[in-house]
């Protein structure tokens, strides 16, 4: 099994447990003769916003200043709200920083609008500061890597790439930065007190956090080669950018290890792990019903009606396809482990941890005494002390369901939040998940494709193109996301009801989950359907036929959030354990068809989705939206109420924007973890064939986020930033027909967003070639791995 990257090494001893409780800090900061040059600072008359202790604590972040000292998660200042529906409190169940989201540094004036690159430095260490020797790695490179900005009081440090998961960074200010009227910026007395060498700090936080900020400083200078000198840095922080991708994986290897012999499912989740006492073993367990006709299957399936569209579409479908009796249409089900609640708390409890946190064990066993009590449950519980020292990966499974108590009785890490440190979710329910399959009435099946649907859809529009993959010998298999169609808790709690059942924007935590679950979902299927033609149990099945599907692996094919699930689905599921089980989670290739990654910033700057979420904020705000709203809106969208709000004020969209900025920010940190533009840098290094569209000006998932309203420009978001990072080759109508193992195709606005599922334009059909071509692209590569793309009747951009 490969090894999981869950350090035992936290930063203990250098973190500050919370910057803004005064009790918590000791050592008080004097004011001593500062070096000259610091007085210097300090005498400039724009300075950093810098206060490390009190009722007026203000530190920027990311910073290790907000880093909980036990297990590793970030720990903001909440005002005393700790509920998950506070979206700072929702931030503290991550593992580290976010490796998309803008830095944000604020000065007590307003900022030259034309900053000088050269005062910001940014740079990647081998390791952290808390390690025996860490170093530059990689100085990051503007314009490349990050561009700096300003907006009023705030240096903005704006992301081009999303930096590296689980790492270590170091970054500084300068005072080449200048104010608005053109004088040098200067520091702040909190952060001249850890800065300067006039007082040593020899004890408590103060004296760690000045070891931090020094040893900072002096990286910085080393990275530069003293172009950067210590004494010009205003501002210096050290941080550790979150996980990515650790919980699927880790998942994923908990479940190949039910393939050894001596693990079942139980023999993992079991105890805490397994709380509600599921019947695990039966994990991927299918069945399949009685094949039928295309046309009576469509015809007898009222979620078609209920979840789709009409009766006269269903007709119309049936119509076009009249000689759709060279397919046949299974139901089935499988048994897909579910890690989130259905109860009264289905909305508000995110995935809770299957083990307790090594960050939390590595913590408490600092002390001889409980190191010794822990070792001798270790040995109780079967689990070797020392290969769990040189290796606690390989223990996992043991320690999945486990519980261990201090000295006093206590129980370690009472609150399982999932993290790098407890990656494993516990499972809460084993449900049938019902599956449509679509395969071909005669002849073998080459190849079989998973598809997941977009958001607000349901399995059943596989309906409307399925015949186009059984007709190049293709099998389709589809299910439901979790809280649709079928999903559905019931029929408030759906999200075919309100979006907001899915895209859970009052419990942040929750949203991330509902995006992991739907991911694990897909990634089980994939094993699923391996292991039970392991089995045999394909054979009476319409997938008797079916490659062996270790080495003939499936294709995956996602349309709109089905892509935005379906990259990180794809991307975990083919990262290599190293064992045997890896034929059995493999994807060949991959199709994605609008789609887009930076799930934050792409949904604010959705025309659709944009306007919906930011009234949806701005009810629960300070800008004065929310009375507006009941006074004047009656039976209005949320767009035109927000469109006659900013017309009241030239004031009134700053300040959306600026409660939007703020979401924003804590929404894009907690699903960093789990978004397609971070987890496509495993997809990439595993060499996965992948395909790409988009229409123009797709009003659903944006193009790109540059202009977008409710949003400032991010050049992550959208389907054309994360189809560069894959660096697939464009086609449209400058660069014509072709053929491509790994094309992006760009539409043009005659298609609209679902135009690939079926025409939309049902009156006038002029999305007709539209949708062909891109049934006709998708095909060939799922089919073939080589796209032909075609500009026939000008479809493309």
């Amino acid at each position: 099994m490969k090894k999981l990257p869950l350090a035992l090494i936290i930063s203990a001893s250098l973190l500050l447990s919370a910057c803004g409780d005064e009790g918590e800090l000791v050592g008080t900061p004097t004011t001593p003769n500062y070096e000259s040059y610091i007085q210097q600072s300090l005498a400039q008359p724009t300075k950093l916003v810098f206060t490390l202790q009190g009722s007026n604590a203000d530190v920027p972040f990311p910073t290790f200043a907000l880093m909980n000292q036990t297990d590793g998660t970030l720990e903001l200042p909440t005002g005393g709200d700790e509920s998950l529906t506070n979206p700072i409190a929702a931030m503290g169940q991550m593992d580290g920083w976010s490796t998309t989201s803008p830095i944000s540094i604020k000065f007590a004036a307003p900022l030259t609008p034309s900053p000088d690159p050269s005062s910001v430095t940014l740079i990647k260490l081998t390791e952290g500061l808390t390690s025996a020797s860490p170093a530059p790695e990689t100085v990051l490179t503007y314009g490349t890597d990050y561009v700096v900005s300003t907006s009023g009081n705030n240096l903005v440090i704006a992301l081009l790439k999303a930096l590296e998961p689980s790492s270590e960074y170091i970054i500084a200010v300068n005072d080449k930065l200048l104010d608005m009227n053109g004088e040098a910026v200067g520091t702040s007395q909190g952060y001249a007190a850890l800065k300067s060498s006039a007082k040593i700090y020899t004890e408590g936080t103060l004296a760690s956090a000045q070891k931090v900020v020094q040893g900072t400083e002096q990286l910085i200078a080393a990275g530069t080669s003293n172009t950067v000198n210590t004494t010009n840095i205003v501002y210096s922080t050290w941080f550790s950018t979150q996980s990515v991708g650790q919980t699927l994986f880790a998942t994923k290897s908990m479940i190949a290890a039910t393939l050894l012999p001596e693990y079942s499912p139980s023999d993992i989740w079991k105890g805490v792990a397994n709380p509600n006492n599921v019947a695990i073993d039966d994990l991927g367990e299918m069945t399949f019903g009685v094949p039928e006709d295309y046309a009576q299957a469509l015809a007898n399936d009222s979620n078609f009606i209920r979840y789709i569209n009409t009766e006269d579409a269903r007709n119309t479908l049936l119509s076009v396809y009249a000689n759709a009796g060279t397919v046949n249409v299974t139901k089935g089900s499988v048994k897909l482990p579910y890690y989130l609640e259905t109860g009264t708390n289905w909305n508000t409890q995110p995935f809770e941890s299957g083990s307790p946190s090594l960050a939390v064990i590595n913590s408490i066993i600092s002390n001889d005494d409980e190191k010794a009590n822990f070792v001798a449950q270790l040995v109780a519980k079967g689990i070797d002390p020392s290969a769990f020292e040189s290796d606690p990966a390989s223990q996992l499974p043991k320690l999945m369901g486990t519980t261990f108590t201090k000295l006093d009785g206590s129980r370690y890490d009472e609150e399982r939040i999932i993290t790098r440190y407890a990656p494993v979710p516990a499972v809460k329910s084993l449900p049938d998940v019902n599956f449509l399959l679509f395969t071909p009435t005669s002849g073998s099946i080459s190849g079989l494709v998973i598809y997941q649907h977009g958001i607000t859809s349901a399995k059943e529009n596989a309906y409307a193109f399925a015949k186009n993959f059984t007709d190049a010998g293709l099998a389709l298999i589809a299910i439901d996301a979790p809280i649709h169609g079928e999903r559905s808790l019931d029929a408030q709690r759906s999200a075919n009801e309100s979006v907001l059942a899915y895209m859970n924007l009052s419990v942040l935590p929750v949203a991330r989950d509902n995006i992991r679950q739907s991911i694990l979902d897909l990634m089980t299927l994939r094993y699923a359907i391996s292991a039970n033609q392991a089995a045999g149990a394909l054979a009476t099945t319409p997938l008797a036929t079916l490659p062996n599907t270790t080495t003939t692996q499936p294709s995956f094919l996602g349309h709109s959030l089905g892509g935005v699930l379906g990259v990180p689905a794809v991307a975990q599921a083919n990262a290599p354990m190293g064992n045997a089980a890896d034929a059995m989670f493999g994807f060949s290739r991959a199709a994605f068809v609008n789609s887009g990654g930076q799930i934050a910033n792409l949904l604010f700057g959705s025309d659709f989705y944009g306007p919906y979420i930011t009234h949806n904020i701005a009810l629960q705000g300070s800008t004065g939206y929310g009375s507006y709203a009941s006074a004047n809106c009656g039976g209005e969208s949320e767009a035109q109420c927000l469109t006659e709000f900013e017309s009241t004020s030239a004031s009134n969209l700053p300040a959306l924007l600026a409660e939007n900025l703020q979401f924003i920010y804590a929404t894009q940190t907690v699903v960093d973890t789990a978004d397609p533009y971070t987890n496509a840098d495993a997809l990439i290094a595993e060499g996965t064939p992948v395909y790409m569209a988009q229409v123009k000006d797709d009003n659903t998932v944006p193009n790109n986020v540059l202009s977008a309203k409710y949003v400032t420009p991010s050049p992550m978001a959208g389907t054309e930033p994360l189809a560069t990072k894959f660096n697939l080759a464009v086609f449209d109508s400058a660069t014509g027909s072709g053929n491509s193992a790994s094309p992006f195709v760009r539409f043009s606005d005659i298609g609209k967003h679902s135009t690939f599922i079926s025409v939309q334009d049902t009156d006038n059909f002029s999305d007709l070639a539209s949708h062909e071509e891109m049934q006709s692209e998708v095909v060939s590569f799922l089919a073939t791995g080589s796209s032909a793309v075609s500009n026939a009747n000008s479809v493309l951009e």
